[in-house]
């Protein structure tokens, strides 16, 4: 019986000197995600103030709607350019759609829109590396 009590003390002195080091591990770490996370949130607040600031001074620009542009076009696997009268769809100043003669059209699966300058200009990039630069026609 004496041996029984004696185990039974020390597996109690064991088990709460676990329970203190589990205790004060997890204040370490949780005064640790605290301060990073207070950092993490104060850079996240400046990014979306600034990209919020921005996309309402873009959406400032054009209309959404269809406009005629001249588009130069630039394949960087061939070297192969042109410039070409074309139709391109704005949406919240951004240019979205190229459409082509032929009723074919580049969108956001093929190109990805920009937002338009205040003078009309956009440089999009497309699949493969192509480019399209586009200047709305007044």
């Amino acid at each position: 019986m004496r041996n029984l009590i004696y185990i039974f003390g020390i597996v109690t002195l064991l088990s709460s000197c676990n329970n203190s080091i589990d205790r004060s591990s997890n204040n370490e770490s949780s005064n640790s995600y605290e301060e990073n996370s207070d950092y993490d949130e104060y850079e996240d607040e400046d990014y979306e103030v600034e990209y919020y600031e921005e996309a309402e001074e873009q959406e400032e620009g054009f209309e959404d709607g269809t406009y005629t542009a001249t588009v130069d076009y630039y394949n960087p696997e061939t070297g192969y350019s042109a410039t070409y009268t074309l139709d391109v769809e704005v949406e919240d100043n951004q240019v979205t759609i190229i459409y082509f003669p032929n009723d074919g059209y580049l969108d956001d699966d093929h190109i990805w829109p920009d937002y338009l300058d205040e003078s009309g200009f956009v440089s999009i990039e497309g699949e493969d590396g192509k480019t399209y630069d586009i200047q709305i026609d007044y």
